[in-house]
């Protein structure tokens, strides 16, 4: 544990796992939070209290408010976010939700903390078995971001290394992860409890946007019982 690292916390599933992972491996974890603007403000009061849980070493949330323009109903008040009742009714391609270069910024932004805080690793909770479609969610991307950063930063294409460690993870699998990185289960629910998921921004989940629907299928086959699910009216 000689590293010090930074991760992007979201408050929801995948960096919240990723972030536990994190834990694991560095001496000195620090954390960012983006408020881009979303319409739900849920999630970074759930990356404030994740944070805390997680004892980072520091925690900043981020704001840049309306940089990010889309026609993602994260983001864009006039369109309806699209809803499911099965896994099998999400269609092909690249979901409405998708933010284009999102993901650009906030990686750029989070190299630039990293190497303020001497941190060489930057931690990303993105995954390609689950992505949605999301072109920035896949490991080619990382891959180009990581060579570009560390070139354009300092001229090595070596020095920023982004860590995705849920990229070739299934949701069922970064379930047991998550759990294989806490303490125990009590530790597990306390922590996952706080996090937030749903792109409808309902405490607990909608369980029919595309995000619930995928985080409920993992839980589910992984035999686990979501502490989220308590919350759910």
């Amino acid at each position: 544990m000689k590293n010090k690292g930074l991760v992007v916390l979201s408050g929801g599933q995948d960096s919240t796992t990723t972030a536990l992972i994190a834990k694991n491996e560095c001496k000195e974890l620090h954390g960012v939070t983006f408020d881009y603007g979303q319409k739900h403000k849920i999630e970074i009061k759930s990356a404030l209290k994740i944070a805390k849980l997680l004892n980072l070493k520091t925690h900043e949330v981020i704001k840049i408010p309306h940089i990010l323009k889309s026609t993602s109903p994260l983001v864009n008040k006039k369109r309806k976010l699209e809803k499911y009742n099965f896994p099998e009714e999400i269609p092909k391609g690249i979901e409405p939700t998708f933010i284009p270069t999102r993901n650009i910024l906030f990686l750029t932004i989070a190299s630039n903390r990293a190497v303020l805080r001497s941190c060489k690793i930057v931690y990303a909770g993105v995954c390609e078995e689950d992505y949605g479609g999301y072109p920035d969610c896949r490991r080619v991307f990382i891959d180009s971001m990581e060579q570009s950063l560390g070139l354009g930063i300092f001229g090595s294409v070596k020095y920023i290394k982004i860590k995705t460690p849920l990229m070739k993870l299934t949701k069922k699998e970064s379930v047991k992860i998550a759990i294989k990185n806490c303490k125990n289960m009590k530790e597990f629910n306390k922590i996952f409890k706080e996090t937030h998921t749903c792109y409808d921004g309902v405490k607990g989940g909608c369980g029919k946007c595309h995000a619930c629907i995928l985080r409920d299928k993992g839980f589910k086959e992984a035999g686990i019982a979501d502490p989220i699910w308590l919350l759910r009216k």
